[in-house]
């Protein structure tokens, strides 16, 4: 009985350092192009991006269309720029995307994305900032351009 526990487990975990490997063989997506989309998200204070209309201490719910263009990658790590569709300000962003090839971590001057990959040209990102005159967090959902 004993024989027959050992084996099995030996056999589970020699299933499982397989498929991590063949994960870690997998290339990382490749997600140079430009994404656009939708974005909801609350804003409370002064922004680059746009000013609270209802002042500085009320929250204010806001939805806009947002462009995000990844112009070099190379493995994991990519470089870009993030801003309003019809806005003129794009902010330069630096990103990496963990092991599991769908989590993307990502920064720009003032704040941090966190971004899943829900198919092979749409993400979802999410937003949060905290600057001394303003908090903003929201989520967009990007599709890439063809």
């Amino acid at each position: 009985m004993i024989i027959r526990i050992c084996a099995s487990s030996l056999i589970v975990a020699g299933l499982l350092t397989v498929s991590d490997l063949a994960v870690a063989q997998q290339p990382y997506p490749d997600l140079k192009g430009t994404w656009i989309g939708p974005g909801q998200g609350l804003i409370q204070g002064k922004t680059e991006h746009g000013t609270n209309n209802a002042g500085d201490t009320e929250p204010v719910f806001r939805e806009n269309s947002w462009i995000l263009i990844v112009d070099r990658q190379e493995g994991n790590r990519f470089v870009g720029s993030h801003g309003l569709t019809n806005g003129t300000r794009r902010d330069p962003i630096i990103a990496v995307i963990r092991e599991d090839r769908r989590t993307i971590h990502m920064v720009d001057d003032d704040g941090t994305f966190t971004t899943i990959l829900t198919g092979p040209d749409t993400l979802e990102m999410c937003r949060t900032e905290v600057t001394a005159v303003s908090r903003i967090v929201g989520c967009r959902q990007l599709t890439r351009q063809k």
